[in-house]
């Protein structure tokens, strides 16, 4: 060694920072915008007004503003986001508050993400099961209940679907810098919200702090409400007890049983002994008890704790009936659906196998790629009219040649793979004001009668011949599958045209085939080659392991649908009795039968002999 250089001594440390090239900005920001996304467009930051303004499209690069991506689609979240701010209560608080959450979370069967701002603020985002989403009236009492507990936690981005928003990791910060991950790394955050968290975490956690959900503000609210709670209740009374296929089997948390045994509260949970008392009745009733079980039990020494926290009142069994029905109620109205892979293919609805209506949807979805090319509507279109045809064939008629449907938006929505009814009943009302449109509106729905179509055949869409490069199926016409729901419209027609076709074929020949774009074909066919769907080899395009069905019952569709079916009952019920009420309006009262005599107390009473008689004989007074 030369004279002048000097040599660390072993054992001295260095303080290195080793940067993980998946954690810079650029990479976090494309890695974790597209997944917290509910829709492909963001909101950047205006540091004039200091408010996030009009949404634009999603970006792959990331913005040098703040930018914050939309929490909501068609009015669901599939991501709880929690923000907690260091303004009110500074930074410790914030950290306090942020690890009393995720231990609540964890316990209740929940995964969590977290990241950082540079001033010290913190998002937790929780993501929700596979095909589980949560609107604003069902998450607010969960949010109600935190807020209580959490003081730094500010619950604005998830009480308003159409603006709220959330940043994500590798965004911009308003004082520099960008936001970081918390003990996690890249990967490890990106399964946590692929793989997301416990159908029932929900459920548990305001189980967890003693809630019980909110009062149904909505007749048809009422009527789903009531019709849950009689298809998941057994027994009748104090012998109602949750079905047995919704019923918990692990224990109670620690405190709820600390609490039940001797009354010691965990304030950092509970606010009052109120909701102390009712978590443990919840999660006796989510075990399967009835209310006369309940009752007993708090009368023995383990549950002395309980027993106490109801002895200020007078009849102590009769609050306890009351929260154990509420509980009940609750449980059986907000619990998931269990979902349990059978192994079973499920069985898809399909109608007969009809030349014209097959020769009709071919054409019609040709002229649909043809005249809505432009529009980003057009993947809607396609499933709204394999929706048609699907319910002409299985309950349509043929007048003159021509297949005639009558079919109501709510079903048709379904029918289309669980389309936004809104978004159904837009598409019906361009399709028929449309020049040379496959569809004519031929009877306007009145009171419970849905809108009857005639399937034509235009001149327009008879000369457009079919791709030879797509052949069609000739088998029965199906339902649209509720999977795409999940995966993307657009998505359906690339992956028909490659099961349909007699050999795989290339991209390109795809995408002109259905009318695609490079840029969005290769992005759906990216998303189809994820799912499993089909796969590439070789350039060549072919059907992969994975089918539909896999995807539905890995995201729980069969729940969904039934959900929809369920409020489209009640919707129809509210809409019965609606127009019972008006026509009772309308119609004038009937007038009284009785007979009328003139200086007569009793018109009821028929007139006397002498009278009729006199009358009879002198005959009817001149005009005058």
């Amino acid at each position: 060694m030369s004279q002048g250089t000097s040599c660390p001594e072993v054992g001295t440390r260095f303080d290195v920072r080793v940067v993980d090239p998946d954690a810079t900005p650029d990479r976090l920001w494309h890695r974790f915008a597209p997944v917290l996304a509910a829709r492909r467009s963001m909101r950047l930051y205006d540091p004039t007004t200091r408010k996030y303004g009009s949404a634009g499209p999603l970006t792959v690069k990331r913005p040098a503003l703040p930018s914050a991506v939309p929490l909501f689609l068609h009015g669901r979240a599939r991501v709880v986001a929690l923000d907690f701010d260091t303004k009110h209560h500074g930074h410790d608080a914030v950290a306090a508050d942020v690890r009393r959450v995720l231990a609540w979370v964890t316990e209740c069967g929940g995964r969590a993400v977290v990241d950082k701002s540079t001033s010290g603020g913190r998002h937790v985002l929780i993501p929700l099961a596979p095909g589980k989403t949560i609107s604003v009236d069902e998450v607010r009492p969960l949010l109600r209940l935190l807020t209580v507990r959490l003081p730094t936690l500010d619950i604005t981005p998830m009480t308003n679907a159409s603006t709220g928003c959330i940043t994500v990791p590798g965004s911009s910060c308003k004082e520099g810098g960008h936001r970081e991950l918390v003990d996690l790394d890249p990967a490890a955050a990106f399964d946590i919200l692929t793989i997301g968290s416990d159908a029932g975490m929900l459920t548990r956690l305001e189980a967890l702090l003693g809630g019980t959900g909110r009062t149904p503000t909505t007749p048809t609210e009422a009527y789903i409400r009531t019709e849950t709670v009689t298809e998941r209740v057994v027994g009748a009374g104090h012998d109602a007890r949750l079905h047995p296929r919704f019923c918990r089997n692990t224990p109670p948390p620690r405190c709820v049983i600390e609490f039940a045994h001797t009354g010691r509260m965990d304030s950092s949970r509970w606010p009052s002994r109120s909701e102390a008392r009712q978590s443990v009745i919840t999660h006796a009733v989510l075990a399967g008890a009835t209310t006369a079980e309940i009752v007993a039990r708090v009368a023995v020494p383990d549950w002395a704790g309980l027993r106490a926290a109801y002895a200020r009142y007078s009849e102590p069994s009769r609050a306890i009936a009351r929260d154990a029905a509420r509980a009940l109620d609750w449980a059986a109205t907000v619990l998931p659906d269990p979902v349990r892979d059978t192994g079973h293919k499920q069985k898809h609805t399909g109608g007969a196998y009809d030349p014209a209506l097959s020769s009709w949807l071919t054409h019609a979805q040709i002229w649909v790629t043809h005249e809505l090319s432009r529009r980003r509507d057009r993947w809607s279109a396609h499933a709204v009219l394999q929706g048609l045809a699907w319910a002409a064939a299985v309950s349509g008629q043929i007048v003159e040649g021509v297949p005639t449907v009558g079919v109501g938006g709510r079903s048709l929505s379904i029918a289309a793979g669980m389309l936004p009814e809104s978004t159904v009943w837009s598409i019906l009302e361009r399709l028929r004001e449309m020049e040379g449109s496959p569809l004519l509106l031929i009877e306007r729905g009145v009171g419970q009668i849905p809108d009857r179509y005639a399937l034509v055949s235009t001149p327009d869409a008879r000369t457009v011949m079919v791709p030879s490069e797509v052949p069609y199926e000739s088998g029965g016409i199906e339902s649209v599958h509720p999977a795409w729901s999940v995966i993307g419209w657009r998505h359906r027609i690339l992956y028909d045209a490659v099961t349909a076709a007699p050999e795989p074929m290339t991209p390109e020949v795809l995408f002109t085939a259905v009318g695609i774009g490079r840029t969005s074909g290769y992005e759906a066919l990216l998303d189809l080659r994820i799912a499993g769907l089909l796969t590439v080899d070789n350039t060549q395009i072919s059907v992969g392991p994975v089918d539909l069905d896999d995807i539905g019952r890995r995201h729980g569709l069969t729940s969904a649908v039934r959900a929809r079916i369920v409020r489209h009952r009640a919707e129809r019920i509210v809409w019965r009795e609606w127009l019972a009420a008006r026509e009772e309006a309308r119609t004038p009262p009937e007038p009284d039968q009785g007979l009328f005599t003139i200086g007569d107390d009793h018109p009821s009473d028929p007139p006397e002999s002498e009278y009729i008689a006199a009358v009879m004989s002198t005959g009817p007074p001149d005009p005058l």
